[in-house]
């Protein structure tokens, strides 16, 4: 018997590990599911009444769509804040919702002030989101109940419960949530690699489709490493000395994403050229097999910070390394030699990292992070009409007053999904605003067919429970994986709600519809007609962020006379800028055709911006291997000026002559380069090569944009 209890105890282990402890969106989903679970069942058992259930779950929805804190302790201050925001605005909504007039202006105010907060920082953001969801939920509930303050008590009620359940979790596991998101960026590092693999070999036509994924899968990337960055700086601001030294081990292992992002990212040759040059094709595919383990590697280490076990370097990694060297030793005296060498140089490192990863960051001292604390924002800088949260606030609550007065006139009874719509399809921009209405338009007629189809097949009061917590917990854990899949869900979630409320959820649906295709042209239309934020407006500021970034970059490795810290900085904001400007470029090609003139040299310029960050990254992975001679010293001074000039021009009138003499100046490079090589003291000139031809391309580049848009 004890045998047969063990084996069930170790399958739940398992099952738990596997499919939650090593997944944190099915995690994430479980967390609501139960806690929806644990106070609508009770309330359909003892009190038979759905509307306390139903109201709850909202609560709890509302709370975990607004949890952004990562550390305990923070997470109790955003909860006892959201608590507080919680009941008092859906209070305001019952007691002035029947006077529309007064109602219209205190959800004016409302709307704006907790949308200008919710720009100070990252936990009031998703504070204030909460907020705004429990506003319009209280909305759709009016009227239900005779008592007025019935919702607010219930929307508190299921939030803190939830709270409760999420705030115990993470004390359990403090530095849990710490774990999913560098686990999260070492994944799209695999992913990234993975990716870059299909590069060897490669010709022209495929490289165009290779690079616009790995151009997406470094934004996933660089976005990770700045939410980790965000996460490390709330677990020191709250942190007590005692456990500054755990959180200091995560400082190292996010120095660790880093540097590996950097190698990943590095290119040392044109690829379809190695593919061209090396006759050997199985020491190109070689390459491309290294990275598919390498990936692999990155994907074992991921699962084994989540689930804390110990990361178990594979046999099959040093196996190809090995492999490799050998194959490349048959190269020796080749023309290609030195390019293959340093890209060899640069895998080895990645093996290495991942092989020896205390020793690889043991040089930084992290102790200098223990007093850094997120980036919060001053209300006065907000508070400007040149600010985009000053903007967005207007354009949404401006939304969202149309909304109410569309509710009024048609005297629409559920028109609050009008607003509900209208928040969730509203982006910072119109072309991702355009996308999120697509996105939802779709998952919600998916949603509704499949629904009803549900509906149908589980008519029973149990039944409607049961696809209430199933679509709950498919929408979390889909949320944050595809957005139509989750839209879809969510649908049925109401639906189901709906029956548990009045067993009326089909009929609702299709008003429903109504409602959302109105608050999505709604939020749509307003993007698009005030304060549009247009793609193709901010690219020459964009170019001129990435050309001082990438410049300072390149400095830093070349000049050595910035500390790690510096150097690591000047890395991750050059990365930061260039996928600025390339979701700019993407952007722009679902912008009105009118505005699609620059689409073309965006395109050029974000290519050429990421060929010279992947270059300057090579030269940054070699950084220690080989001092840098005084002849390439100059040469690396001599294309910092021209970047400097470079974005100078882009901030300033033309200078002909000024231009002309750095055009000639880049122009004589090859020479240089074809005299410099012939010293072989100058080992560094393969990677500065490349560095030095793309700056010319963007000097040049650079100049017919400026000229485009004095045109236009």
């Amino acid at each position: 018997m004890s045998t047969r209890i063990k084996s069930i105890k170790k399958n739940a282990g398992d099952i738990w590990n596997n499919v939650f402890w090593k997944n944190p969106y099915h995690l994430w989903a479980l967390k609501v599911t139960v806690s929806i679970a644990f106070l609508l069942v009770p309330a359909e058992l003892l009190f038979h009444n759905s509307f306390i259930g139903t109201t709850m779950a909202l609560g709890v929805v509302a709370m975990a769509l607004g949890e952004t804190d990562v550390h305990p302790r923070g997470r109790l201050k955003s909860a006892a804040i959201a608590l507080i925001l919680f009941i008092l605005t859906s209070s305001l909504v019952e007691l002035f919702l029947p006077f529309p007039a007064i109602f219209a202006v205190v959800l004016t105010i409302m709307a704006f002030s907790l949308l200008l907060v919710g720009g100070l920082s990252s936990r009031l953001q998703g504070i204030t989101f909460g907020t705004m969801l429990i506003l319009v939920y209280t909305m759709l509930g009016a009227g239900t109940s005779d008592v007025w303050f019935h919702q607010p008590v219930l929307y508190t009620i299921g939030a803190l419960s939830y709270s409760v359940i999420s705030i115990l979790l993470l004390y359990h596991r403090p530095h849990r949530l710490l774990k999913d998101q560098l686990a999260r960026g070492f994944q799209y590092l695999s992913e990234y690699i993975e990716v870059k693999a299909n590069l060897f070999p490669s010709n022209p036509q495929v490289q165009k489709e290779i690079r616009n994924k790995l151009a997406q899968k470094n934004i996933e990337l660089a976005q990770q490493i700045e939410a980790c960055k965000n996460d490390l700086y709330s677990y020191s601001e709250e942190s007590n000395p005692d456990s500054l030294e755990i959180v200091n081990s995560y400082y190292r292992k996010w120095f660790l994403l880093q540097e590996m992002q950097e190698r990943a990212i590095s290119s040392h040759e044109q690829y379809d050229l190695l593919s061209s040059q090396v006759e050997n094709t199985e020491l190109i595919e070689g390459f491309g097999q290294l990275m598919r383990e390498l990936a692999k590697a990155m994907h074992l280490y991921a699962e084994s910070l989540i689930t804390d076990q110990p990361y178990k370097h594979p046999i099959s990694l040093k196996w190809t390394t090995s492999a490799l060297q050998n194959m490349l030793e048959d190269e020796r005296g080749e023309s290609h030699y030195l390019t293959l060498s340093l890209l060899t140089s640069n895998l080895m490192g990645l093996e290495k990292s991942l092989r020896e990863e205390e020793q690889t960051v043991a040089q930084i001292d992290v102790t200098e992070f223990n007093t850094r604390k997120p980036e919060r924002k001053r209300i006065r800088t907000i508070i400007s009409p040149k600010h985009p949260r000053f903007r967005f606030a207007v354009r949404l609550t401006l939304t969202w007053l149309i909304g109410f007065g569309i509710m009024q006139l048609l005297h629409f009874e559920k028109g609050a999904w009008i607003l509900l719509t209208s928040l969730i399809v509203f982006q910072q921009t119109y072309s991702a605003t355009r996308m999120r209405l697509f996105h939802r338009v779709l998952g919600t007629l998916l949603g509704v067919v499949l629904g009803v189809t549900l509906a149908h097949l589980l008519p029973t009061h149990a039944g409607q429970i049961l696809l209430l917590l199933g679509s709950i917990y498919a929408f979390y854990y889909w949320l944050k994986k595809n957005y139509v899949v989750a839209a879809i869900f969510i649908t049925i979630f109401v639906l189901a709600a709906f029956n548990l409320l009045t067993s009326e959820g089909v009929a609702v649906m299709l008003p429903r519809i109504v409602d959302t295709l109105i608050g999505g042209i709604l939020a749509f239309l307003v993007v698009r007609f005030v304060w549009p934020d247009w793609q193709y407006k901010q690219l020459p500021d964009l170019l001129h962020t990435a050309v001082v970034e990438n410049k300072r970059y390149f400095e830093s490795i070349y000049d050595g006379s910035v500390n790690e810290e510096d150097y690591l900085h000047n890395r991750r904001t050059a990365n930061n800028a260039d996928n600025a400007l390339t979701s700019a470029w993407k952007g722009m090609r679902i912008e009105p055709k009118s505005t699609r003139l620059y689409q073309n040299k965006a395109f050029n310029i974000t290519n050429l911006n990421h060929a010279l960050l992947s270059y300057i990254s090579a030269f940054g992975v070699h950084k220690y291997s080989i001092e840098l001679t005084e002849k390439e010293r100059e040469f690396c001074r001599d294309i910092s000026s021209v970047l400097h000039f470079v974005s100078e021009s882009l901030k300033s009138p033309d200078d002909e002559m000024e231009y002309n003499n750095y055009i000639e100046l880049a122009n004589r490079w090859e020479d240089s380069m074809a005299e410099m090589k012939n010293d072989a003291g100058n080992r560094r000139m393969v990677l500065i090569y490349n560095i030095a031809h793309v700056s010319r391309e963007i000097l040049v580049e650079a100049k017919g944009i400026k000229k485009l848009y004095e045109m236009n």
